[in-house]
């Protein structure tokens, strides 16, 4: 496990083994409850929206657990009571916003990778800002956790033309004290996640 730190990110590589890393890849590949999702941004319109999917506690499924009480741990830090994650699946020409996942001092967002290959020449990456600049870009590395404050502003960028996948996902889960009702609100109106984990495909 080798953990860096940014000046507003921390990023964990080597936390999942190669074989957790081709499950989540085929997780994410077949899975087929993609919705379109924006990322609630003051700037959001109809050229913001990506594919997604929220999955509020306590709608988790197999995979969610499996990183939360699990993969995470490995990582010997504390890890926040998720209120909920959210899928993505950035595709060549998305225009994704950049937005804030949480509305107080202590909200906490664990972003993974999940593609089970990927080089910088395919876009993908993660920028995070203050202000007018940015302080933080992360390339989307096969299984590389990044841990920031909910209240850094950050948007995924989309993947260039040669990314030889259908998209660039990832998984982001997201501790937001004080959205704790309509967090709840919004789990009542959906499904629970039931897609086993590992996956496979028939």
């Amino acid at each position: 496990m080798d953990i860096v730190k940014y000046d507003q990110v921390m990023v964990i590589d080597d936390l999942f083994t190669c074989e957790e890393i081709l499950y989540m890849d085929t997780y994410f590949t077949h899975f087929d409850g993609w919705q379109l999702i924006f990322d609630d941004s003051p700037d959001d319109n109809l050229s913001t929206y990506s594919l997604g999917r929220v999955i509020d506690h306590p709608n988790y499924g197999e995979f969610d657990y499996f990183c939360i009480n699990h993969a995470f741990l490995r990582a010997g830090i504390p890890i926040p009571a998720f209120h909920r994650v959210v899928y993505n699946a950035f595709r060549f020409g998305d225009s994704p916003a950049i937005h804030c996942d949480g509305e107080e001092i202590d909200a906490l967002s664990f972003l993974v990778y999940t593609n089970r290959a990927w080089i910088p020449e395919w876009g993908g990456e993660t920028v995070f800002m203050m202000g007018d600049r940015i302080t933080d870009t992360v390339i989307p590395k096969p299984g590389r956790i990044v841990i920031f404050p909910g209240l850094v502003p950050h948007g995924g960028r989309a993947p260039t033309k040669h990314c030889p996948y259908a998209a660039r996902y990832s998984a982001v889960f997201q501790f937001c004290p004080g959205q704790e009702e309509v967090v709840e609100a919004h789990a009542k109106g959906q499904e629970k996640n039931r897609r086993s984990f590992p996956y496979e495909p028939k």
